[in-house]
């Protein structure tokens, strides 16, 4: 065997190795952002504590569950609105949210804020049947 098979071997496995590790590093790294998402879609925390303030929010009837999220954000009710869109489309809603004003609160959590919407919207579809 000559010294540049030699080197080339080495070298190979030098950048076989160097290429695992980068790869495994993006692997660690995105599993922890992926259990961190996870632990805060069933575990999120209301923005203040009790008793918080009252915030009301127009939803009108071409708002979607983004721009629905993007007003939550916005007006302080929730701090991620990519959160808000991955419970919603959790919930199984058939009906979505229907289009009203609600009364929310800054203690309130995703989850409940999201109950109150759905089943307002459900009790609208079942009106309507």
């Amino acid at each position: 065997m000559g010294g540049r098979q030699i080197v080339g071997a080495v070298f190979g496995t030098v950048i076989r190795v160097v290429i695992a590790a980068v790869v495994l590093m993006f692997i660690y790294r995105y599993a922890i952002m992926a259990y961190d998402y996870g632990y805060r879609i069933f575990g999120e925390e209301p923005m203040e504590a009790e008793p918080g303030r009252d915030v009301s929010i127009e939803v009108a009837e071409s708002d979607d569950a983004e721009d629905i999220a993007l007003m939550l954000e916005q007006k302080g009710l929730i701090r991620d609105a990519s959160l808000f869109m991955i419970l919603e489309k959790l919930s199984g809603s058939e009906t979505g949210i229907s289009a009203g004003t609600y009364q929310l609160n800054t203690a309130m959590t995703v989850e409940e804020m999201l109950d109150i919407m759905l089943s307002a919207s459900e009790e609208a579809a079942t009106s309507e049947e």
